[in-house]
């Protein structure tokens, strides 16, 4: 996506958002303007509409450079030591305009491959937060490698499909965030069901010790004093009734009879999954804000999360739950790889 110009290393576009609201058009277009420092012009070629994005140099801003290069070449000549500071301010802003550009073509690969929902508020932003863009553009100037990069262009797709992800806090959290907490965050995500994380398979994964670094890192919340959600009712085909709970097409369910060993039937228990009045709980760790704005931009495979709380519910205890997919009028079928199929309809 990048080329070679007469001004430097600049980006075309065959893709600006066409077909998505005229507001994430906006906010696509304006950023890409202030961060490239280029002018964004238009051309309707059979039809298509194109982009091409190229340095914005006005007549004043040459101006400007030919004055002060006539001053400069005078300095140069007297004071070697002062030519060697120009350049290496030179030298510097290039580097941190070409990480900056690097960054928004990651940004713009992302907003291709994972596009925002095609309605939104009617009160949503043309323009990102001027203060927020600028305190991205301090940080993207500075990613250097490929991982970095691609961190600083996801924060921007995100915040330009939902504006209001993220906040200056959240940038700084981020940016001060080091590789071993990020890459065990990531892993943390791969449990991830809906908003949270099941805590009976967060222990099972990892230590007291790596959740609490997790916690310390303003990243998800409480784990000693964990949330707790409450499973829905369905029958299967034969009228056996399964605690059951989704996020979106995705689900699980849990069997109740006979109830799965690992289920605790203490009415005062408050173990990672108990039954009390008819009713299932399940203990799970919050996300911070931080947590959920950066969760988001990871794209994990939520089905990942319910297959391994299936996996774990069902250690020693084979059949007490299953993935499943919900489909049209609440009914579920069980997932092929795991069990015969089943229909069955949601009674609550």
């Amino acid at each position: 996506m990048t080329k070679q110009t007469d001004g430097g290393v600049g980006v075309d576009l065959s893709w600006s958002g066409q077909g998505f609201s005229a507001k994430f058009q906006s906010r696509f277009l304006s950023a890409v303007d202030r961060l490239l420092g280029r002018k964004v012009d238009q051309v309707d070629l059979d039809g298509e509409r194109k982009l091409a994005l190229h340095q914005a140099l006005t007549n004043s801003q040459l101006t400007l450079v030919s004055a002060a290069t006539k001053a400069l070449e005078e300095e140069i000549r007297n004071n070697p030591e002062f030519a060697k500071r120009v350049l290496s301010v030179v030298g510097r802003a290039e580097r941190q305009g070409n990480n900056i550009e690097a960054c928004l073509v990651l940004a713009i690969e992302d907003l291709q491959n994972h596009s925002p929902a095609k309605s939104e508020p009617a009160d949503a932003p043309e323009a990102l937060d001027a203060e927020l863009l600028n305190r991205w553009e301090q940080y993207a100037s500075g990613a250097t490698s490929e991982v970095v990069r691609e961190k600083w262009g996801r924060v921007l797709s995100s915040e330009i499909r939902d504006p209001g992800t993220f906040s200056l806090k959240i940038l700084r959290i981020i940016d001060e965030l080091d590789q071993k907490t990020a890459l065990l965050f990531q892993r943390v995500c791969e449990l991830k069901m809906g908003s949270w994380i099941p805590q009976l398979t967060a222990i099972a994964e990892f230590s007291k010790s790596e959740l609490s670094e997790l916690e310390q890192a303003e990243l998800i919340l409480n784990t000693e004093t964990p949330g707790s959600v409450t499973f829905g009712i369905m029958k299967d085909g034969d009228g056996t009734p399964w605690w059951a709970m989704n996020s979106g097409p995705l689900g699980i369910v849990v069997r109740q009879f006979p109830k799965p060993t690992i289920i605790s039937n203490d009415r005062f228990s408050f173990d990672p999954i108990r039954s009390r009045d008819g009713n299932l709980n399940l203990n799970v760790f919050q996300f911070s804000k931080v947590g959920s704005a950066l969760a988001g931009i990871l794209h994990q495979d939520e089905q990942v999360g319910f297959r391994r709380l299936v996996d774990v519910i069902c250690l020693n205890d084979d059949g007490a739950a299953k993935f499943v997919r919900i489909g049209e009028a609440g009914h579920f079928v069980a997932d092929a790889d795991m069990d015969d199929e089943k229909s069955a309809t949601h009674t609550e």
